[in-house]
């Protein structure tokens, strides 16, 4: 059905009265002057990128990273410890990873299962297999038993590369035995490339369709699903995240502790580094004790977060290297209203750009004017890309109507991000979806507006304002409906949250015999040396809507979390 002339211009109409309204606000006004100052970037680094690419130029990181050894060959790559590579050690030895690769039969199209903890040799086979031809699946180090086979079966990998400290879980499973495992980490491996030829690997010709890696989706409402990252859209996300969101300046080096078997750690952290030559510090995990003496000693001046990563680093007590600190800029999701303010303030950094994106949606939303608490802006009522519809949390199902069409959400008014898939064609908007092709139907929703038309569901409910920010509400799934009311269990964490004996909360709906709904159940952990105080918890709890206020209250000693901080509910709601 197309748009009538009629409709075209009311749509234009609303456009220009909205603009002329919003023109009032200042919070608008420094946000366009924000988003216009980006254009100087996007011309002189972003397209060319992009323009190179489609020609075939710079078509995978592996590429970008023989161009790096090339022209700045003893310029640092990556760092961790007393590691150090440049970029012409980090080609070499991906050269001679691959050969080892090729020696154990993978050929282009193969896919290589890889288990482990951050590390510049991590980085090295990824890239690897990339220069091989095979795709490699990045496994979450902290799987074992059922999940970690299931990892491993469904990526179809015959050979898989673990870290010597987690090849044994690997080894354990009767279902995995028939794979070839090679350990690295004073492992296998390196006895293999000890004996590799010198000569370098010829890349394996690829193209920007072709799938460069696999990344798990967390696994918070059941076992991981891998999702297709393309040569190209690894390529698009790091060209775009590099220039505007980190802003590489000369001198600056990234401190990632992200896990690298996730989008973040690898795709912007790494990927966003290869493309600007810059260089990557890293640890294994994240430790809150050491993350300023880290800071330190490799003089970072930007880092990736997850929201709750800042909240631990808020919640851990001052440290001598914090004060005084490298850190220019962070860049990351999830970041809660409430520690926001104290995260940045505290630790002086200049700039935290929030962005939000899924591993494999085909859309994203960025934060370039550091308004606290929103995700990003789109104008325009997201420009016939991205919509926001009404979502029944009690049916579990969009809101419909007359005519069997979903309803877009008002301002202010919460609903479902959805992507119109076809409207921006490019490697970064793509939706590849996942190895398995039910999961992937199930993620794209049809005749959403109009008969025909195809929406990536994103899972998520946001809300936007009248300005063209938008602000996470919750998880579909996660936000239960009482009394007749739909309550938003990140909202309600937010709140409580800020009683000063609890460092951490999270709120599930729990189901109760014989009545509608849901209850809200809030699990907390008390600060350090501390016995929460219930009623100081109580007290904030008064700021929420009667329906609102959790009728449980949980105390743990730990919240039990995925390997990217992500709270497992589902254990929460089953013991509720």
């Amino acid at each position: 059905m197309k748009r009538s002339p009629a409709n075209a211009l009311a749509a234009l109409r609303d456009v220009v009265q909205g603009t002329v309204q919003n023109a009032a606000h200042a919070e608008w006004r420094d946000s366009v002057r924000a988003e216009l100052g980006l254009l100087p970037r996007v011309v002189g680094k972003t397209l060319p990128a992009l323009v190179q690419m489609k020609r075939g130029v710079r078509t995978s990181l592996m590429e970008v990273v023989q161009e790096n050894a090339r022209e700045a060959p003893l310029d640092l790559a990556l760092e961790m410890g007393d590691e150090r590579l440049t970029w012409r050690a980090l080609d070499r030895l991906t050269s001679r990873i691959a050969h080892v690769l090729r020696a154990h039969g993978v050929r282009k199209g193969d896919v290589v299962a890889l288990v482990g903890t951050n590390s510049p040799l991590y980085v090295a086979i990824v890239l690897a297999s990339s220069r091989a031809g095979a795709t490699t699946a990045m496994i979450n180090s902290n799987l074992s038993g059922r999940p970690l086979s299931h990892a491993i079966l469904v990526s179809k990998a015959n050979v898989v590369l673990a870290e010597a400290g987690l090849a044994a879980a690997i080894a354990e499973r009767e279902d995995l035995s028939a794979l070839d495992v090679l350990t690295y980490g004073k492992g296998a491996l390196e006895e293999q490339l000890a004996a590799a030829p010198a000569a370098p690997f010829p890349p394996a010709p690829v193209s920007v369709d072709d799938d460069f890696i696999y990344i798990y989706t967390s696994g918070t409402t059941g076992l991981p699903k891998p999702c297709r990252i393309s040569h190209g859209r690894a390529v698009s996300a790091a060209s775009a995240f590099g220039p505007l969101m980190f802003d590489w300046r000369p001198g600056d080096k990234l401190y990632c502790v992200l896990p690298l078997y996730h989008a973040s750690g690898f795709m912007i952290g790494i990927g966003a580094c290869i493309m600007g030559r810059i260089p990557c510090a890293m640890r294994a995990t994240f430790s809150a004790t050491q993350f300023w003496v880290d800071v330190k000693r490799y003089r970072a001046t930007a880092m990736l977060y997850i929201g709750e990563l800042c909240r631990y680093l808020v919640n851990t007590p001052e440290h001598p290297d914090e004060v005084g600190n490298t850190l220019r800029v962070a860049v990351g999701n999830g970041l809660r209203p409430d520690v926001w303010g104290p995260f940045q303030e505290r630790f002086g950094i200049t700039d935290v750009r929030e962005f939000y994106a899924a591993t494999e949606a085909p859309g994203f939303l960025l934060n370039f004017s550091g308004k606290r608490g929103a995700v990003g802006r789109m104008p325009f009522n997201g420009m016939g890309w991205m919509t926001l519809a009404k979502y029944d949390v009690d049916a579990d199902d969009h809101v419909r109507d007359a005519h069997g069409f979903c309803v877009p959400s008002g301002v202010g008014e919460p609903g479902e991000l959805l992507v119109k898939l076809g409207v921006i064609n490019t490697p970064a908007t793509e939706f590849r979806g996942y190895t398995d092709a039910q999961a992937t139907s199930k993620k794209v929703l049809r005749n959403v507006f109009e008969p025909g038309d195809e929406y990536f569901r994103s899972g998520d409910l946001l809300r936007r304002d009248e300005l063209g920010f938008y602000y996470f509400v919750d998880r579909i799934g996660d936000t239960f409906r009482w009394r007749g009311e739909n309550v938003s269990t990140a909202e309600v964490a937010d709140v409580l949250a800020q009683a000063a004996s609890v460092a951490e909360a999270t709120v599930v709906g729990v189901r109760i015999p014989n009545q509608e709904g849901a209850c809200g159940l809030v699990a907390v952990v008390p600060e350090p040396g501390r016995k929460v105080d219930l009623a100081e918890l109580y007290k904030e709890a008064e700021s929420l809507p009667a329906y609102a206020r959790p009728r449980f209250v949980r105390v743990l000693s730990t919240m039990e979390t995925t390997g990217t901080f992500k709270v497992q509910k589902n254990n929460l709601k089953h013991d509720g």
